[in-house]
């Protein structure tokens, strides 16, 4: 399958309208281009993917217009909706918050996740990034790497979120579970959501592999989760 997109593009795969289907979040580098910052929506299925027409991202109802944007999307608030993260030439990496829901998504202003650094670089230029729970104590932390080959690990030091000047971004309590294998099963609820630090959602018919999820039961706020066996 080819799509045609701009020069140095980056896809991100995400089930972006949450209809259970995997889509793409692509950036571009976009000299002259009216938005840098686009969203394919699978028209088929996840194992047989059709992609029709871009949709451009909007934040605070304009286009992306940062110069080679290298878009990924992971919940930095536990808030249960998928934020923006963006990667842009000038070494820096900006969170736009998600406002919205995960199927209608809302961007407004952004955030540095780390001091931009458009002199020497250190961040990446542009830099790629990635969010895991490196150091297996449950939070999220920053992987960042670029063309030239630089791989950076930021580990998170911050309740939610990740180190650097991001501080102080819990959404309320969250108590650690340990839970044994098997399905979750709650009692009387209509809705059980499992997704992984990434904002992914986890099938709740196997057993659940050692590490870190967040469960959430009908509309209450996400309740992190850690499995060990």
């Amino acid at each position: 399958m080819d799509i045609t997109t701009g020069n140095n593009s980056w896809s991100f795969v995400v089930d972006r309208n949450e209809d259970g289907r995997k889509d793409l979040l692509v950036g571009q580098e976009g000299i002259g281009a009216p938005c840098n910052v686009y969203v394919y929506l699978n028209q088929g299925t996840s194992a047989e993917p059709v992609f029709g027409d871009s949709t451009p991202v909007l934040a605070a109802g304009s286009a992306f217009r940062n110069y080679r944007c290298v878009p990924t999307t992971a919940d930095l608030d536990r808030d249960g909706a998928k934020d923006l993260v963006l990667g842009e030439w000038y070494s820096s990496i900006r969170w736009y918050r998600n406002t919205g829901v995960n199927s209608d998504p809302r961007f407004d202003t952004f955030e540095n996740l780390a001091p931009p650094d458009p002199d020497s670089f250190r961040n990446g230029i542009p830099p790629r990034i990635a969010f895991c729970d490196w150091d297996g104590n449950t939070d999220l932390d920053m992987v960042t790497c670029d063309y030239y080959g630089w791989v950076t690990l930021r580990e998170n030091v911050t309740p939610t979120g990740v180190s650097g000047p991001v501080t102080g971004r819990s959404p309320g309590p969250i108590v650690p579970t340990v839970v044994r294998r098997g399905p979750i099963v709650v009692p009387g609820a209509t809705r059980v959501e499992i997704t992984d630090p990434c904002g992914r959602r986890v099938t709740n018919d196997r057993a659940l592999a050692p590490g870190a999820y967040f469960v959430r039961v009908g509309s209450a706020k996400p309740v992190r989760l850690v499995v060990t066996h």
